[in-house]
């Protein structure tokens, strides 16, 4: 059940601008079917007439508020709900994407062990990042940002043969990376998933963004470092 609740939260957000140009539709369709049933009924003499305008009216008038409301829980959904929800709820949308080089999908067992895989401790000048613009990269939170509470993560990875892409966060000097979240699909300059800072030190962190190709190898990675500050 949580499953398919899940689903249906996901397929709301991901189609929000089909679903808002549906119900503005529909709510223009019955204003007007509103109009004209008033124009009817005012017009109406007799009383069956009067009783058969009466309950277009009616229709109307209940169609067109139904779809207010699902309008107004729509966009409750995608401004409220929406910044609320586990990353793991919004990161495993299917998208199709035409000019993609097909890839296997991971399984949910692959899934879990692709974030506990554990990282080895290494020293901080042993790192290797590059973060190429629409290819692998960060884009929020910038480099040296201060960053607080729940963290939105933008960014891309759009590299050849990809599999996977997970995001980690360390503390500097000998490093232990620790996996937050991971996805299966790509992306381009659009969000990765959340990281929760609020039980963090503050201080600074590194942060981590690790494609992987279709065959679970690891990726240069793209490494920006934040200051993680106590949310107000």
């Amino acid at each position: 059940m949580n499953v398919f609740l899940n689903s249906v939260l996901r397929g709301l957000i991901t189609y929000r601008v089909a679903i808002y140009a549906l119900l503005f539709l529909g709510i223009l369709i019955y204003f007007r079917k509103f109009i004209q049933s008033i124009r009817e009924w005012k017009k109406s003499v007799f009383g069956l007439e009067r009783k058969i305008t009466q309950r277009k009216l009616i229709s109307a008038l209940t169609g067109f508020a139904l779809l207010i409301i699902l309008l107004i829980g729509e966009f409750l959904l995608v401004t409220i709900i929406r910044p609320q929800m586990p990353a793991e709820v919004l990161d495993t949308v299917p998208v199709i994407d035409p000019l993609a080089s097909p890839t296997a999908t991971l399984s949910e067992e692959e899934m879990q062990a692709v974030v506990s895989q554990p990282t080895p401790t290494i020293g901080q000048d042993m790192l290797v990042s590059e973060c190429l613009a629409g290819i692998v990269e960060i884009t929020s939170p910038a480099e040296g940002e201060q960053v607080s509470g729940t963290v939105e993560i933008f960014g891309s990875v759009n590299v050849e043969n990809f599999g996977s892409y997970k995001y980690e966060y360390s503390t500097t000097g000998a490093i232990n990376w620790v996996t937050i979240a991971a996805g299966n699909q790509l992306k381009l300059e659009e969000s990765l998933g959340y990281w929760y800072t609020s039980e963090l030190v503050p201080g600074t962190y590194l942060l981590q963004l690790v494609p992987l190709n279709n065959v679970g190898e690891e990726l240069i990675p793209c490494i920006i470092s934040v200051e993680v500050v106590t949310e107000e």
